[in-house]
This record gives C-alpha cells, structure tokens and sequence, in this order.
C-alpha cells in the first residue's frame, strides 16, 4: 500500500502518507497547510487513530512559506494531541549555519519547538542540512517499512540565499530558541485549544514564457522521490525548476533512462507557472499529477502549468485537486478532456481529505 492524503491545506500543502500493511501503516506527513488547516488536520487524526497509535515515522516541513509551515507550528505545540515524531526532516537556523549553506519567524518557533521537545531533527542526516551536494549521487535514505526518500531540492546555492533572507528578518534574533519560545507565548492563534469558462487554448498557454520562480524561501524547498514497492512519487515542494531538472537529470544519467518513471507527481508549488516550465514534464513519464490549493492569495494552479501537464504529462494524464475552485473547476469539462485525453478528480467538500491510491 501507498496511499497519498491530500488535506485541505488552504493554498498550501498537508500530504498524509500511508504505506505499508493496510492494518498497521508506517506514516509520513509532508508539509502541514496554512493555519485554518489545523482544524480539519487535528479531526482527521482523532477520527482515524487512537492516542495510542498516533506515530508518524517522518514529519517533513519543505520550508518556511507560511502555507507549509503555519500549522506546523501549532502542530508542535499541541501536546494534548499525543503525537510522536520518528524524526523531523527541516532546515533551520542552526542546520544552515552548521553546514555552511543555509520562514523566518515561524521557522524560528518550529526549531524551538523541535529543540523543546527533543524530537530527532535531521536524524538521517546528523542533525545537519538536507541538500543536494554538487557532484556525488543523491542523498537517499530508507525509512522503517521499506520507504526510500532521493533528496532533490534544494541545492547549497538556494540554502545560501535563504540565510541572507532569514537573517534580515530576524536580526540577532535567529537561531535563539528561548527568544523564538518567548515571543510565540504571546501568539494566541498557535495555543493549543481543545459556470463554463471561455475555451482554452493549451498549446499557448503551455508555450507562453512565464519566467522563473526567484523566492529564496521557495528555493531553499526540500524535494524528494519517495519509493515503495516499485511505486514512486515526487514530492516537489514548491522548489526552483532548474535545481529540480538538474537533479532529475543526474537521477536519468545514473539510471540510463531518457525520463524518469513515476506513478504520481505532487506538481510544484501548487501549480505556479513559474515553477511548471514544459521542459520539466518532458523528462517525466508520469500519469497521476497532484495539485494541493484552494487558490486564495495567488490563484493557484496557473493556467499555463495545467496546460504542461495535460499536454507533455500524457496521454491519459489523472489531474487530482484537493478543492473545488474556480482556479480547478474549468479543467473538470468534458469536452476538453476528450479532445486531451485526462481526467480530473476533486475533493468534495464531504470528504476530509482526497486519497490518491498508488
């Protein structure tokens, strides 16, 4: 079994990973949603798991945007909940500056909850950066159950520039755990509390030149390929397309293929045209795309990226969106997907959480 939940993150991402035997699965979450989330993600824990099989054997925070970290924070700061964390993967102050290389104030309560609470941050790496060094194999590591987690973003180059950011924000402050602590005491909002669209034309919207995504924090995002059983999906974060491509590239070169397989694709950064180019799916061979957004803030997906997706991500491409919007609703035509040849599927608002199977 590998199961992929995709919650309703706001306009970010809560991925629930079940793998494994169906009757005692090993978990991962992946990014935990903007603060709203906490709601829906805290009933779908207590309605599926006693107090006493809540485990999760990674809890991996991609970076410091506040639609991936928001709910994090007051995540690590709900004892009542009973979570138990195997490891946390994330970059923090005090990893970036040990390595060298590189959310300010969220990131800063996320480390000292972390610290607080003494859960195994970065185990699998010593405690150091998760990076893709600049020459080598990619890192990878195996998780209990069978897992395998490539690292694929981001590079030293991106941890680099999101130092310099962080620091700006925080001043002296950074890396200075009983500060973070102090001052998230004060922010009550992370106590714990008991119609038809015009027509289409893909092919332009797909060859348009959108530019590149150049956000520090969006760069310093962790990527990885999870393998399990002969199954793989990418979760890409919202990572920089290039340092993605570069990755894949020497991921194909170490392999021999000419693109690499996949069963699913968490599309980057919620299906930014900015981080979507064409030349990204044409290294893929992939039919399950998974797009996680209720498009508030940037109206996200971007047009010109679902247009990659159905055109270079096919034939037969599944499109999965975790809410029903305006921003999603105009791919759900039928007479488009017959001329494509996709299909999509939503979440219904009924549903806590829409589950992709693998």
């Amino acid at each position: 079994m590998f199961n992929i939940n995709m919650l309703p993150g706001g306009y970010g991402d809560c991925l629930w990973i079940e793998y494994g035997d169906p009757e005692k699965p090993w978990r991962i979450l992946i990014d935990a949603g903007t603060l709203p989330t906490y709601k829906d993600l805290r009933k779908y824990i207590e309605e599926r798991l006693s107090k006493k099989d809540r485990n999760l054997e990674l809890f991996l925070i991609t970076h410091i945007d506040t639609d991936h970290i928001d709910t994090a924070v007051r995540l690590l700061n709900s004892p009542s909940l009973g979570l138990d964390f195997g490891q946390i993967w994330f970059n923090g102050w005090n990893q970036l500056v040990d390595s060298d290389v590189l959310g300010p104030q969220q990131g800063e309560y996320v480390s000292a909850l972390i610290a607080k609470d003494k859960i195994p941050l970065n185990r699998s790496f010593k405690g150091k950066a998760i990076f893709v060094p600049s020459k080598g194999q990619l890192p990878s590591v195996t998780l209990k159950g069978g897992m395998k987690l490539t690292i694929l973003s981001p590079g030293p180059e991106q941890l680099v520039k999101l130092r310099s950011a962080w620091k700006k924000v925080m001043g002296k402050s950074a890396g200075n755990a009983k500060t973070a602590l102090k001052k998230l005491a004060t922010q009550k909002k992370y106590k714990d509390v008991l119609g038809r669209a015009k027509p289409l034309n893909l092919e332009k919207l797909a060859e348009s030149e959108t530019g590149t995504d150049n956000s520090p924090a969006n760069g310093s995002s962790i990527a990885v390929l999870a393998e399990y059983e002969g199954k793989r999906c990418l979760f890409a974060g919202d990572c920089h397309p290039d340092v993605l491509e570069f990755s894949l590239q020497r991921l194909l070169k170490e392999t021999g293929a000419t693109r690499l397989a996949l069963t699913a694709l968490k599309v980057p950064h919620h299906g930014s045209k900015y981080n979507n180019p064409t030349t990204l799916f044409k290294k893929l061979n992939c039919k399950k795309y998974l797009i996680s957004t209720n498009g508030k803030i940037f109206k996200h997906p971007d047009a010109e990226a679902v247009a990659r997706v159905i055109l270079y991500g096919g034939p037969n491409a599944e499109i999965y969106f975790n809410y029903d919007t305006a921003f999603t609703r105009r791919w759900d035509d039928a007479q488009l997907q017959r001329s494509y040849k996709y299909r999509t599927v939503m979440r219904s608002k009924a549903d806590a959480a829409l589950e992709v199977s693998l």
